[in-house]
């Protein structure tokens, strides 16, 4: 099932991957630009951790999803078209995509 449906979860992924992405950078500014020790600065310092915490997990799905459908390897596939659009992102969060899948 899982197989079948690969393309749609990972479609899913990274639909999140970029939303948190953009989540973090907008709390990411607000805590430069807020006072040091103002409630905003921390709450926006809370955020950008919890936001990391959110992408590590998404990455981890990622290459969970890839051990099972080995989806890095079928890029090449209509299916998979949606990927190229989500490259800059993942190579933000430090996913690579070339044949395979390398998170650092």
């Amino acid at each position: 099932m899982i197989k079948r449906y690969s393309h749609v979860i990972l479609k899913e992924i990274l639909k999140n991957i970029k939303t948190t992405h953009n989540k973090r950078s907008k709390a990411l500014g607000t805590s430069l630009n807020a006072e040091c020790g103002t409630s905003r600065y921390w709450k926006s310092l809370g955020d950008v951790e919890h936001y990391n915490r959110e992408i590590e997990g998404y990455k981890a799905d990622l290459k969970k999803l890839d051990d099972m459908s080995e989806w890095s390897s079928k890029l090449h596939q209509d299916r998979y078209k949606f990927v190229e659009k989500y490259r800059d992102v993942l190579h933000k969060v430090g996913v690579e995509l070339d044949g395979s899948i390398r998170i650092y």
